[in-house]
C-alpha cells in the first residue's frame, strides 16, 4: 500500500466546495493570473515534491495520495502554457485524488520546472522521472493522463519498452507536429516559437520558457508513435477543438496497436483544460480508475 505523505496542505478545511456555474467567467487578467499559477489552489489534501529528468532537469510535482483503496496512481500532464496549479488542473487532480493518487508535474519550461519546452519531445523525459517517482513511492499501477502538449510527451512514454504504463489517456492531443500549421491558434504559436522576441516576452509574461526551432529534434509524429501503444487507451477530442481538428483523434484511434475507446465531445468541450466541466471530470475519473482495475473503458459517457 502507498506510503502517506510527510508533509501535507490543505487549500480549504471544508471537503465540499461550493458549486461553481461552467464555464467560469475568465477575463484576460483572470487567465493571466491563472496561467502564472497564481490564483489556483487544491481543496484536497497534497504536498509538493521535487524531481530530477534523466538529463539533469528539476521538475516540480503535487502528490495527492488518494484514499487507501486506490486502485493505482495518475500522472497528470498538462498542456502548453499551463501548469499544475492552472485553476482548472488543480481541481482536475482534486477530483481525482477522490478515487486514486495523483502526481501532477509542471512540464520543463513551465511553472517551477526548469529546463525549456520542446512542445512534448524531451518532455518525454519528464514523464519517465514522474514514473519512477510513483513507482519508488509504492504505486504498483500508473495510468498517464495528458491535455494537448502532454499527450504528445504521455504517447511518446508509452513507446518506451517497460516503460512501467497501464493505461494510457489523452485530451485534445495532436496527431501530427504540422508545419506550416493549418489552425490559426497554431500559427500564433508557431510565430511565437519561431520570434526570439516573442519567446522572451512569453517567458516574461507568463513565465514559460520555450526552446528556440533549431533545438528541434523531428521526432516522429504522434500518430506514428501510437503504433507502439499496446496498453488501453482512451482518445478525448471535442469536437470544436480550435488546435487540433476531430480528424487527429481518429488518426489516434487508427494507428493505436493495443484497446482503444474515443470520447468525441459535443460543441462546447473546446481544447484541453476548456473542457474540464464537472460532468466530465466525474465520467473521466471513473473511466481511469476502471482502467486502473484492468477493466475496460466506458464506451461512452
Amino acid at each position: 500500500m502507498p506510503r502517506r505523505p510527510a508533509t501535507t496542505s490543505r487549500g480549504s478545511l471544508d471537503p465540499t466546495p461550493p458549486a461553481a456555474t461552467w464555464p467560469p467567467r475568465r477575463g484576460p487578467l483572470r487567465r493571466y493570473l491563472e496561467a502564472r499559477g497564481v490564483l489556483g489552489r487544491h481543496a484536497a489534501l497534497h504536498s509538493h515534491t521535487r524531481l530530477v529528468a534523466a538529463d539533469g532537469t528539476p521538475l516540480a510535482g503535487t502528490h495527492l495520495a488518494g484514499p487507501a483503496d486506490a486502485p493505482g496512481a495518475v500522472l497528470l500532464l498538462h498542456g502548453f502554457a499551463a501548469n499544475r496549479r492552472k485553476p482548472a488542473y488543480a481541481r482536475l487532480a482534486d477530483d481525482l485524488s477522490q478515487v486514486c493518487g495523483v502526481l501532477a508535474l509542471d512540464l520543463r519550461g513551465h511553472g517551477g520546472s526548469g529546463g525549456k519546452c520542446t512542445w512534448g519531445d524531451l518532455e518525454v523525459e519528464d514523464v519517465r522521472a514522474g514514473l519512477r517517482w510513483l513507482r519508488a513511492y509504492g504505486y504498483r499501477r500508473v495510468a498517464l493522463l495528458g491535455l494537448s502538449m502532454g499527450g504528445t510527451a504521455a504517447i511518446h512514454a508509452t513507446t518506451v519498452p517497460d516503460a512501467g504504463i497501464d493505461v494510457l489517456a489523452t485530451i485534445s492531443a495532436p496527431a501530427w507536429f504540422h508545419r506550416p500549421p493549418p489552425t490559426q491558434p497554431l500559427q500564433r504559436l508557431h510565430a511565437v516559437w519561431h520570434s526570439p522576441l516573442r519567446r522572451a516576452a512569453l517567458r516574461a509574461g507568463l513565465g514559460v520558457t520555450l526552446a528556440s526551432p533549431h533545438l528541434w529534434r523531428d521526432p516522429p509524429h504522434p500518430a506514428d508513435m501510437a503504433r507502439k501503444v499496446t496498453v488501453p487507451w482512451l482518445v478525448v477530442h471535442g469536437e470544436d477543438d480550435a488546435y487540433f481538428p476531430i480528424v487527429e483523434a481518429e488518426a489516434l484511434a487508427a494507428a493505436a496497436a493495443g484497446p482503444v475507446t474515443v470520447w468525441r465531445e459535443p460543441i462546447g468541450f473546446g481544447h484541453a483544460e476548456d473542457g474540464l466541466a464537472p460532468p466530465f471530470v466525474a465520467a473521466l475519473s471513473a473511466a481511469l480508475t476502471a482502467g486502473l482495475r484492468g477493466e475496460r473503458f466506458p464506451a461512452a459517457r
